[in-house]
């Protein structure tokens, strides 16, 4: 179980590094069109969602590096499934509006100007998101010994 941690750690540490780069790039030269290191379109609470994604990761990233040194019991892994849906939860959200909200509204036109290169960070930070979740299902709890 030990290695499903570090995965999940490791993977919350990648998503930190990504989200923190989207959200620099942001705020130091921000992009007119959508792609893997842009956020462009939607606004949360006046703006992007890149520093909210980097918030959600960091705290994921750091709890899970913390339960990698301490005892996993059943409140923690339930704190770190928290953690891991309210990520979900969010980039999801996100990914719905930037991408699907589109594809079904427009329909066909949507699928003709289609560019995977254009695909906005939001919705890798999802797939990332996606990812810790199942991870942080995975994880079990050691079962404790008596003797």
């Amino acid at each position: 179980m030990r290695k499903l941690l570090y995965w999940t750690a490791t993977l919350a540490t990648l998503g930190s590094a990504f989200a923190g780069f989207v959200t620099l790039r942001t705020f130091i030269a921000p992009a007119t069109q959508p792609g893997l290191f842009s956020c462009v379109g939607l606004k949360v609470l006046g703006t992007s969602p890149c520093p909210f994604g980097l918030g959600l990761f960091a705290l994921l990233a750091g709890y899970s590096w913390y339960l990698v040194a301490a005892t996993l019991n059943q409140n923690r892994l339930l704190v770190l499934r928290l953690i891991a849906t309210a990520g979900l939860a969010f980039s999801g959200w996100i990914a719905w509006r930037e991408l699907a909200l589109p594809a079904l509204t427009l329909g066909p036109r949507y699928w003709e100007t289609f560019q995977l290169a254009h695909v906005p960070a939001c919705v890798w930070g999802f797939l990332v998101f996606l990812a810790t979740f199942i991870l942080t299902l995975c994880l079990r709890t050691q079962p404790t010994v008596e003797r």
